[in-house]
C-alpha cells in the first residue's frame, strides 16, 4: 500500500513531537526549581497536561492505524495485566513531629537569695518535693528562733492562766488575752516556717535531673530555669497537623511512628487530637503515647504517618496506569473479541488517590484484566500478547 510508509513516518513524527514537548515541560520545571521549588500541586497539574497530550496522540495513532490497515492493524504488543479485585484503599498523611516527655518541667527559686548548697547531680533520680538546692535563709532562721521563744512563753502563760481560770481564780479577760496571744504567735510561726521553706528549691515531679544551671554562691532569681526535671517513663510523640485535615484526623485513628535516627518504626493510635486551631499557623496538635520503648528520648525526630482515609472492599488500581485528559479519566483493559485479545479503553470515575494507588468508584468490574504495563502507546483495538503480573521474570 503506497500510503503506508508516509503515514508511519507521520505517526512517528507526531510521537516524537509530543514526547519532545513533554521533555521541554520537565526541563522548564527543573529550570524553575533554582528560584522556587515546584509544589506537588504544580507537578500534578503538569502531569495531567502531559497525560492529556499522550491521550490525544493515542487517538491520532489509532486513526492512522485504521488508514494503514492490513497487517499493521493486527500487530501485537506485549502488555502486563492485573486482575481487578476488591481491596482496601488507605490514604496516609505524613507530618513531621518530635518526641516530648509528658512530664517535663523546670525547678526554680521562689525568692531572690544566694545559693548555699546544691543537693543533686545531673542524671540523678528525684521524687516530687525532694530538695534540690538550699538558699541563704539566715535572717529568717534567726527570726524563727526569737519567735519560738515568744511562743513558748505565751504558751506557758496561757496554760497557767487556764489552770487558774478552772479554779475560779482570775478574770475571763485575763484568760482570753493569754489564749489570743498564744494563738497569734502560733500563726506567725507557721507563716515564718512557710517563708523559710521557700528558700529551698524542690522538684515539682518524679523524674531525673537532666540539667543544672546554677552554682553555689550565685544569686538565684525567681522564675529562672535552674533545674530541668524530666520523667522519661512517660513520653509521647507530638505533631502539628494542617487544619485542612481537621475533619479526617481524629483521636483513635491508626498511625505509624517512624524514628529516622533509630531506623525503626512502631504502629499505634492517636491518643489526643486537639479541637483548637492555632490562629498563628492554622494547625492543630496531635499526640501519641509511647509506652515501654527503649532508646526513645525527648526532642527526638518522629515522623507520623496517619491513616486519614480508609475504605474496605473497593477497587484499587496502580496510579500510574490511570490516564487523565481534560474531559475524562480512563484505563486500558485487555478483552477477548472474536478470538483475539485486544486493548480497550475504559472510562472510569476516580475516588481518592495517593502516591501509588488510586480508588476507582465506577467503570471497572471485578475480574477484568487491567493493563498495568505497556499501555502508554497502546491503541484501542490493538491485538495484545498478555503477561500476567504474577508471572516470574
Amino acid at each position: 500500500m503506497i500510503i503506508t510508509k508516509p503515514l508511519e513516518n507521520h505517526l512517528t513524527n507526531m510521537k516524537n513531537a509530543i514526547f519532545f514537548s513533554a521533555a521541554l515541560s520537565v526541563v522548564f520545571l527543573a529550570s524553575c526549581g533554582g528560584a522556587e521549588k515546584t509544589t506537588d500541586a504544580q507537578a500534578q497539574e503538569e502531569l495531567k497536561n502531559i497525560q492529556s497530550q499522550i491521550a490525544e496522540l493515542q487517538k491520532k495513532e489509532q486513526a492512522l492505524l485504521m488508514q494503514i490497515g492490513g497487517n499493521e492493524s493486527a500487530r501485537t504488543k506485549l502488555v502486563e495485566t492485573q486482575t481487578v479485585a476488591l481491596a482496601t484503599f488507605t490514604n496516609d498523611l505524613t507530618v513531621e513531629g518530635m518526641v516530648d516527655a509528658q512530664n517535663s518541667t523546670i525547678a526554680t527559686s521562689k525568692v531572690p537569695a544566694t545559693v548555699t548548697a546544691i543537693l543533686v547531680k545531673v542524671g540523678q533520680q528525684v521524687s516530687a518535693g525532694q530538695a534540690l538546692a538550699k538558699l541563704d535563709n539566715t535572717s529568717l532562721v534567726q527570726s524563727k528562733r526569737e519567735l519560738e521563744q515568744q511562743y513558748d512563753f505565751a504558751k506557758t502563760l496561757y496554760e497557767k492562766q487556764l489552770r487558774l481560770w478552772k479554779k475560779g481564780v482570775g478574770t475571763e479577760v485575763q484568760y482570753l488575752s493569754a489564749k489570743n496571744q498564744m494563738e497569734a504567735l502560733a500563726k506567725s510561726l507557721n507563716t515564718l516556717n512557710s517563708n523559710i521553706d521557700m528558700y529551698t528549691i524542690k522538684s515539682p515531679i518524679d523524674g531525673s535531673i537532666e540539667a543544672i544551671d546554677i552554682k553555689i554562691g550565685q544569686v538565684a532569681a525567681p522564675g529562672m530555669p535552674y533545674f530541668k526535671v524530666v520523667n522519661v517513663s512517660m513520653i509521647k510523640a507530638v505533631a502539628e497537623v494542617s487544619e485542612a485535615y481537621a475533619g479526617s484526623v481524629h483521636q483513635g485513628d491508626d498511625v505509624e511512628i517512624i524514628f529516622p535516627d533509630l531506623e525503626k518504626s512502631i504502629k499505634s493510635k492517636i491518643g489526643f487530637a486537639s479541637k483548637f486551631i492555632d490562629p498563628l499557623n492554622r494547625t492543630f496538635k496531635v499526640e501519641i503515647p509511647l509506652i515501654g520503648l527503649k532508646d526513645i528520648k525527648p526532642n527526638m525526630i518522629a515522623r507520623l504517618k496517619i491513616t486519614e482515609y480508609e475504605k474496605n472492599n473497593t477497587i484499587v488500581v496502580p496510579s500510574n496506569c490511570v490516564q487523565v485528559t481534560e474531559n475524562e479519566a480512563f484505563v486500558m483493559v485487555a478483552k477477548e473479541i472474536e478470538g483475539k485479545v485486544v486493548a480497550q479503553k475504559q472510562i472510569v470515575k476516580l475516588g481518592l488517590a495517593n502516591k501509588n494507588s488510586t480508588e476507582v468508584t465506577e467503570g471497572l468490574e471485578i475480574g477484568e484484566n487491567l493493563i498495568i504495563n505497556g499501555f502508554q502507546e497502546l491503541a484501542e483495538g490493538q491485538v495484545l500478547t498478555i503477561k500476567k503480573a504474577t508471572d516470574n521474570g
